[in-house]
């Protein structure tokens, strides 16, 4: 095998090595994601009596349900942007018309949730209310910060 082929072959196997890295680094942190927000929502509602307990866990899974679609169209809307980014010619209009979509079907969530803690709040004692905008802080800070690259979460905690 001549030298050639052998760098070839090496350098072809590292960079599937490394791919495969990234693919299950990728993957891994998806799951602990999603493990991190079924663990956060039951550890809490364990602190809250039976019935509101219930009416916490009933209000995260219909939140989620109804904000289901507007992830699955967030998610197409940077799939679209991303293409029109990267194609030939640039349309501005049409990239412009994708990024305000998803800044809508972002604040569509989000007022989804503020009107589902709305709700919460109207039944939940003082006390109730201080853990459940502890827990909110907490979860919001770990979402940030998964979101994150290593570059912005070192930057974010200099600050």
């Amino acid at each position: 095998m001549s030298k050639k082929m052998k760098i070839l072959i090496f350098s072809s196997l590292l960079l599937n090595v490394l791919l495969a890295g990234v693919v299950i680094g990728d993957v891994s942190h998806r799951f602990h994601k999603e493990y991190f927000v079924r663990k956060s929502v039951k550890e809490f509602a364990s602190k809250l009596p039976g019935d509101k307990a219930a009416l916490f866990l009933e209000t995260v899974k219909r939140v989620h349900l109804n904000n289901r679609d507007a992830y699955n169209q967030i998610r197409e809307a940077r799939k679209e942007a991303m293409n029109l980014l990267s194609a030939p010619e640039f349309d501005e209009a049409a990239y412009r018309l994708q990024v305000e979509k998803i800044h809508e079907l972002r604040s569509l969530m989000k007022h989804r949730l503020a009107d589902a803690t709305i709700e919460l709040a109207r039944q939940f004692s003082q006390k109730e209310r201080s853990a459940l905008a502890q827990h909110l802080r907490h979860f919001k800070q770990h979402s940030q910060d998964s979101s994150l690259s290593s570059e912005d979460k070192s930057a974010r905690h200099e600050n």
